[in-house]
């Protein structure tokens, strides 16, 4: 079976969106600001969400479509995600902790540090960027 590139191509603008959104309220405010501003963090947080998301979904995608593996979860994705080389292991394990901030946040069972979200998500816009790049070159060489 054939990847959708359509499909993947529209979460990867999402991931874009989301990211350029994050990199702007980043150089618009200081980090004492964002973390005092209540609104300005749950932009951020709904931001991540929404990157962490479409993440699993292209993944969970090629997955099932180019290997036939389901994947039980969003932790279990990225794993599977860097066995089956569809992204690096190093960006596999970049990225795993804004999947776990994903079930963190939608399930509400581990209080977030704000800083210490603050400081990956400075950490992580190259890793979302890197992601994007992966799956770009990953779609243009496969057939539709």
């Amino acid at each position: 079976m054939n990847v959708d590139k359509k499909r993947i191509t529209h979460y990867l603008h999402d991931i874009l969106s989301n990211t350029r959104d994050i990199a702007n309220l980043l150089k618009e405010y200081s980090d004492d600001e964002i973390i005092g501003n209540k609104h300005l963090l749950k932009s951020l947080k709904y931001s991540l969400l929404e990157i962490s998301e479409s993440m699993s979904l292209v993944l969970q995608h090629i997955l099932a479509k180019q290997h036939g593996i389901p994947v039980k979860g969003y932790i279990d994705t990225i794993k599977k995600a860097a066995d089956y080389n569809i992204i690096p292991q190093g960006l596999s394990v970049s990225l795993k902790p804004f999947f776990d901030f994903r079930n963190a946040l939608v399930h509400r069972y581990w209080v977030i540090d704000d800083k210490i979200l603050l400081d990956n998500c400075k950490l992580g816009l190259k890793d979302f960027f890197a992601f994007i790049e992966t799956i770009e070159k990953f779609l243009s060489g496969s057939e539709t």
